[in-house]
This record gives structure tokens, C-alpha cells and sequence, in this order.
């Protein structure tokens, strides 16, 4: 498959590189890490990913959130891997399943303009409370404001054709907000959305995720009533 699996990684357990072989064991080109500013007590897990065939790591020196590890992890593609027409964007928590990525990615060939998402039903029982509640509130503002019904507006698991890839380093933010960035984006410019249900996987409570509820929250909204403030 002539993709490219993106995953932004902060702080990762010893269990990121068994996690990232299945992905080029599903058929993707190549796997692009970023190390976003982990810190050398974690230089030996990165080490070992990048000493795996396919797979490149790219790092920060400091932590500068996962939407600049995503837009370096974009401009690499872009300059120096011309064999992959689109990513498929990843968590390096266990969050998504190699089979998952596998059908976004298929997904996004039928339609390389189109921005692909791989969506999570939040009505399983081992879904963490606040995931829950944060993702039904946001669809539904999303819904309101944009008239867009996106069932998974959290989801990390993505999938961008080459073609808009120098125009999402264009959009603004650093952290988890530029997720929201992208869709509010999409949204306004009516780009195709395509949504593929994806299993629903949280790994310990999801107790490895670096998501700050408040802060990050905060932020995420921010971006999402100041999209639609810009309009009026």
C-alpha cells in the first residue's frame, strides 16, 4: 500500500516497537515516528524503531505537542518520501488496531481528496467516562455549528491524500486542538468526510494518554466557538 503511517509519540512504553511492526506487516510503505521531545530516558525505545526496516523516526528536542510532531512527521512525506500518495495518521498508545489503519488507508485510495476517519462507537462499556462525555458534547456543538455530524471528532486515526498535505501544515495549532483545527477546516471548505468504524480500544483505563482534560479541552474549544465566531 503505497501509504505512510504517521505516529507522534511522547514518552512511550518498551512496548512501542512491537506495536509499530504490525503496520508495515500490513502493507504500508513506510512507518514515520516522531519523538516529540521524550527525553533520553526513552532514546532507547526510539533507537530500536528506527533500526527497524521501513521505519523512520524524526525527533524534538523538546515536547512541542502532537500537532507539530504531526505537521513535521507531514513535511517529511512530503520532501522525502515521494513513493506515498497519503498517511495514515496513528496513536502510539495500542489505540488503533494495524487491521483498522489498514481499511482507513484503503479507505482514503478510493478517494485521495478526501479526508478519511476512522470512527470509534462510544457506546461500548469500556469507554472512560470522560472520553464519553467529551466526545458525544462535541459532536453534538460540531453538529451546530458546522452542519457536519462527525460520530468520532477525537479520533487520532486519519487518513490525508498527498494532495492536501502542504495545506494542512498550514493550519494553525500545536497540540491536540490542530485535530480540531483540520476538521473545522474540512467543514468549512465542505471537503469530502468519509468515515470508517474502527474498534474501540482503550488500553488501562486509557491511563498512558498524555491528554491534559483541562487544558487540552480548553484549547480544543477555543479553536471550535472561535471557527464559528470568525464567520459572523
Amino acid at each position: 500500500m503505497p501509504l505512510a503511517v504517521v505516529v507522534p509519540s511522547y514518552r512511550p512504553d518498551e512496548r512501542l516497537p512491537d506495536r509499530l511492526a504490525s503496520f508495515r506487516a500490513s502493507g504500508f510503505r513506510r512507518v514515520v515516528v516522531v519523538d516529540d521531545g521524550s527525553g533520553p530516558d526513552f532514546q532507547a525505545i526510539f533507537d530500536a524503531v528506527s533500526k527497524m526496516e521501513g521505519y523512520i523516526v524524526l525527533r524534538h528536542e523538546t515536547n512541542l505537542g502532537k500537532g507539530v510532531a504531526l505537521k513535521t512527521a507531514f513535511a517529511h512525506v512530503l520532501e522525502d518520501c515521494p513513493e506515498c500518495i497519503g498517511v495514515v495518521t496513528a496513536d502510539a498508545d495500542g489505540q488503533h488496531a494495524p487491521e483498522d489503519c489498514r481499511r482507513v488507508g484503503e479507505a482514503l485510495l478510493d478517494d485521495l481528496s478526501a479526508i478519511v476517519l476512522g470512527t470509534r462507537d462510544f457506546s461500548y462499556r469500556n469507554v472512560p467516562f470522560r472520553s464519553w462525555w467529551g466526545n458525544n458534547w462535541t459532536v453534538m456543538l460540531f453538529s451546530i455549528f458546522y452542519g457536519k455530524r462527525i460520530p468520532d471528532t477525537q479520533t487520532g486515526l486519519r487518513a490525508f491524500g498527498r494532495v492536501i498535505l502542504a495545506n494542512l501544515l498550514k493550519v494553525p495549532g500545536t497540540g491536540y486542538e490542530y485535530e480540531m483545527a483540520v476538521l473545522c477546516r474540512a467543514a468549512r471548505s465542505r471537503m469530502q468526510l468519509r468515515f470508517v468504524p474502527i474498534s474501540t480500544i482503550y488500553e488501562d483505563d486509557n491511563s498512558s494518554s498524555h491528554f491534559r482534560p483541562l487544558r487540552d479541552t480548553v484549547r480544543i474549544y477555543r479553536v471550535l466557538f472561535g471557527n464559528v465566531f470568525s464567520r459572523l
